[in-house]
């Protein structure tokens, strides 16, 4: 039994039942013993899992462009501020930095939203050399500012989620309980009517038995991001499904993360593992017009990348790598191939390459990045 499933244990005994959003709240963020917050590195070579921007540092390249081309569509005005939500080690921000050029660079100012007080400091020792980076410990601290945009890269996939199940025409919600000292699932009468109204606003009927997860946080956290800045973009990238595709699912979309790797005991060793959902772009979307921005796609992330210039870069590897060999430079021709092999992971429709990007705007035209193409936009 892990410390952190000791003390809900005692305070399930002591209090009842809690929803399952704040059993993920607990497990992912808890300041002490929370998988994010406690202090070893989880992403990156270092952690349970990769994310795009540990991948390669292409990664940042390429959005790079997207960001300048947000700041063009705002009238490439003398101060933008990038917010970028969940910046995990750092790695997304010192590759966009390292990517920017004047005027566009003249103008930028990046700000991180970090709640993890040792990840703010190993961000700081990576960040420092760039300057004009600044730190916030929470999207309530953050905003407005006139001209901007909010990155979240696996943001809405960590944020918690209540669990309702349809059973004979009634909602029950599947909150966390204790049977014989430890946690189990029980099933309860919802704790919010907000619940069942946010399946209304997604339109859909929950067939008997399925399970499906609430993101009334997420509803919050776009919300949220839709009140940092007054033109601009936000852009939300994750795994994701509309409403109807998600409901279809008779177990959910919720997934754990560990060192042991990937399974869906999502109740075990809490504070050790990483619980993920997939995000519910209907919802995401209805929160994005609700707080008066224009939500584009979603786009898969291959075809985003793709009109950033994936293949130009893949291009420019390639002839790196030949001109290595050529001159018999042996380092340089095995760092250009890795990273051709990097902008293939970052493509795999399988992979990478199938996570969705949604842009929302807001007083500007649409960029071209986010424009989608004849074949559609998936």
């Amino acid at each position: 039994m892990t410390p952190l499933e000791e003390i809900l244990v005692r305070r399930i005994a002591a209090s009842g039942p809690m929803p399952f959003a704040a059993f993920m709240s607990f497990a992912l963020y808890h300041p002490q013993h929370g998988y994010y917050t406690a202090g070893p590195a989880r992403v990156g070579w270092r952690g349970h899992f990769l994310t795009s921007p540990e991948l390669d540092p292409a990664f940042g390249e390429l959005w790079a462009d997207a960001f300048e081309q947000i700041w063009t569509a705002c009238g490439e005005p003398n101060a933008f501020e990038l917010i970028e939500i969940g910046p995990g080690e750092g790695a997304f921000a010192a590759s966009v930095l390292s990517s920017v050029a004047p005027p566009f660079s003249d103008a930028l100012s990046y700000r991180l939203v970090e709640r993890s007080p040792a990840l703010r400091e190993r961000q700081r020792e990576r960040l420092e050399v760039f300057g004009r980076v600044d730190w916030s410990a929470s999207v309530t601290e953050v905003g407005p500012v006139e001209h901007g945009c909010v990155f979240a890269n696996e943001v809405i996939d960590n944020l918690p989620v209540h669990l309702v199940e349809q059973h004979d025409g009634s909602l029950r919600e599947v909150c966390v309980g204790v049977r014989d000292g430890r946690l189990t699932f029980v099933h309860l009468p919802p704790s919010n009517p907000e619940l069942e109204r946010y399946l209304q606003r997604c339109g859909i009927e929950l067939p008997d038995g399925h399970r499906f997860e609430v993101g009334l946080a997420a509803e919050s956290f776009v919300a949220r991001v839709g009140q940092m800045f007054a033109s601009g973009a936000a852009v939300f990238v994750d795994y994701g499904a509309d409403a109807d595709d998600l409901a279809q699912r008779p177990f959910g979309s919720l997934l754990a993360y560990s060192k042991k790797g990937t399974d869906e005991r999502v109740l075990e060793d809490p504070g050790e593992k990483d619980i993920t959902t997939h995000a519910n772009w209907t919802a995401v979307e209805n929160a994005c017009r609700a707080a008066r921005l224009q939500p584009i796609g979603p786009i898969t992330q291959r075809r985003v990348l793709e009109s950033l210039g994936l293949h130009a870069l893949h291009d420019r590897f390639r002839t790196e790598y030949s001109a290595a060999v050529a001159a018999s430079h042996g380092a340089r021709a095995l760092n250009a191939l890795s990273r051709r092999q990097a902008l293939g992971a970052l493509a795999d429709p399988g992979g990478l390459g199938g996570l969705q990007v949604v842009v929302a705007t807001r007083g500007i035209t649409d960029p071209a990045f986010a424009q989608p193409t004849k074949e559609g936009t998936g």
